[in-house]
């Protein structure tokens, strides 16, 4: 499957990031690079496009309500400099959302996932737990249901040995899921793996020290392996 793409950003720089980038997937072709949404719609009524890597922050028209105007979008992979938007992006069934400036690994994954929403819609298959990238929402199997869960009402999923525990303000889920999938499945700039039991939601952090994150009433310890990468991450938007 060739997955035709268009690029829709105020900054040149920007652009030229991504269109470099896509270089490196053969199965990536660039049919457009646009600099306004209204370059972009007239594109998108005049060609096949299959995937859209829309900033947001732009003049004019930004690029979230850009997307609401669209009947039919494209899968669209929003690229930003913020992470604000992020839960609002996802509740558009957004596949990806990517930090400027965004690194070829980080696109690597971006990739992987079209890729995967590809095949799926190639076999037709369902799955007892979709796949978080490609929706704002979840369906894990619970005594016999399955039951939808609103990815920003997730505030930490906890390992069982081979289920995870995902834990909401309201109600606990039990699956049969490892965390190790669970983790691949949740949008990695939403979700953080804090420790080898437990993978956390960025947004329902209310403070944390070098040794725990607090969600909640819940203190989640950091483990050894993950302390590093936690704590950078968690710094990034430290005043």
């Amino acid at each position: 499957m060739v997955f035709n793409c268009v690029i829709v950003d105020d900054e040149p720089l920007a652009i030229k990031v991504i269109e470099t980038h896509l270089k490196e997937f053969d199965d990536f072709k660039l049919v457009a690079s646009c600099r306004n949404a209204s370059q972009a719609f007239s594109v998108l009524n005049k060609k096949k496009v299959d995937v859209l890597f829309l900033d947001i922050e732009m003049p004019k028209l930004d690029g979230l309500t850009f997307l609401k105007t669209l009947d039919k979008p494209p899968a669209v992979i929003l690229t930003t400099a913020h992470r604000d938007f992020a839960i609002e992006g996802f509740e558009l069934d957004v596949v990806d959302y990517l930090l400027k400036p965004i690194s070829l690994d980080r696109m690597m994954q971006a990739v992987g996932k079209l890729r995967r929403m590809g095949d799926k819609q190639k076999s037709g298959r369902s799955e007892e737990i979709y796949k978080a990238e490609f929706s704002p929402f979840i369906y894990v199997k619970s005594d016999r249901e399955n039951i939808k869960i609103n990815l920003k009402d997730i505030q930490y999923i906890e390992s069982l040995k081979n289920h995870v525990k995902v834990v909401t303000e309201g109600k606990n889920y039990i699956t049969l899921i490892s965390i190790g999938q669970m983790e691949q499945k949740l949008p990695a700039d939403m979700f953080l793996r804090v420790h080898r039991s437990y993978l956390v939601n960025l947004y329902h952090i209310a403070n944390y020290t070098h040794t725990y994150v607090t969600i909640g009433r819940k203190s989640i310890p950091l483990g050894k392996i993950y302390k590093e990468d936690v704590l950078h991450k968690l710094g990034e938007n430290q005043l």
